[in-house]
């Protein structure tokens, strides 16, 4: 009995050694988590040596069924678009070791190739690198820490939302209507999410009601303001009755059902679509203002 318990106390001694003095670089956990395909992209992109370095690194690491999950054409395309690949995997990297007690909401972390900002969210505790969760954070390697996400993310495109929603036809009426409501200049600030209106949405209004709008500001602005919510909210920090505050002040409920979205009467039907100071969620639908 006395020799067990020596050597489980040995045993024990050891295990925390290894987990407090960990050896492994942040690819070798990552890949003992089950991030096989990363660390082989990681290689094809030359960035295996670069993580493997003095560091530190926090590494978010998409598991393999992460990978799985995107489209064929686009998992093609990043294997053979080299440069591509390195930009999209050097996006999942930051340097320094940041633990999720070190993370806050809308916080923005430089990415490995200093052009690109991760965007962390923190949704009921949970933890989401541009809009993907963390399902196994803070395991810790000897050059940094590794966060295990559920998806691949992509860099976020350096336009604000009216520069982006600018270069989308889709969204040219709801660009006239901002520059209209002289709203250019509030929405390059934020973080904000927008629930994004397209042009379908405005023809279905009543005959003359855009063109009322159009030529009474104050009206304009409070229905825009009234799509747009403070901080970024991506469609996994949205929940099924949840009430949200708008820009305008008054609210609008989400619903989710069978994975459609609704604000209000309005479905999303184009979500997450990340910009430099928040989030697009298009809608098929104008929201109407609470009377």
């Amino acid at each position: 009995m006395f020799i067990l318990l020596t050597m489980y106390k040995q045993f024990l001694f050891l295990l925390i050694v290894k987990t407090v003095y960990c050896q492994d670089n942040v690819l070798d956990v990552a890949k003992n988590l089950g991030a096989n395909q990363l660390v082989k992209l990681l290689q094809d992109a030359e960035l295996s040596s670069v993580l493997k370095g003095k560091g530190p690194f926090t590494l978010f690491a998409p598991t393999d069924k992460g990978f799985s999950a995107l489209p064929a054409d686009v998992l093609d395309k990043l294997t053979k678009d080299k440069t591509l690949l390195k930009q999209v995997l050097s996006y999942h990297a930051a340097s320094g070791a940041k633990l999720s007690s070190d993370l806050t909401n809308d916080q923005l972390l430089e990415s490995l190739d200093n052009s690109q900002k991760i965007r962390i969210n923190i949704y009921d505790g949970k933890v989401f690198a541009t809009g993907s969760q963390v399902i196994l954070p803070d395991k810790n390697a000897s050059n940094g820490v590794v966060h295990m996400l559920n998806k691949v993310i992509y860099p976020v495109p350096t336009e604000n939302v009216v520069a982006l929603a600018s270069k989308t036809p889709e969204l040219s009426t709801l660009v006239y209507a901002i520059i209209r409501g002289k709203l250019e200049k509030t929405l390059t600030e934020g973080p904000f999410t927008v629930f994004a209106p397209n042009n379908a949405a405005f023809q279905k209004l009543p005959p003359g009601k855009l063109s009322d709008l159009l030529s009474n500001e104050t009206a304009l602005v409070d229905l825009l303001t009234y799509h747009v919510v403070s901080g970024t909210v991506y469609s996994a920090g949205l929940k099924d009755g949840m009430e949200v505050p708008t820009v305008q002040k008054s609210e609008v409920r989400i619903s989710i059902n069978g994975g459609t979205v609704k604000v209000n009467d309005a479905t999303v039907i184009q979500a997450d679509v990340s910009v430099s100071n928040g989030v697009i969620h298009v809608i098929d639908t104008v929201l109407t203002l609470p009377s």
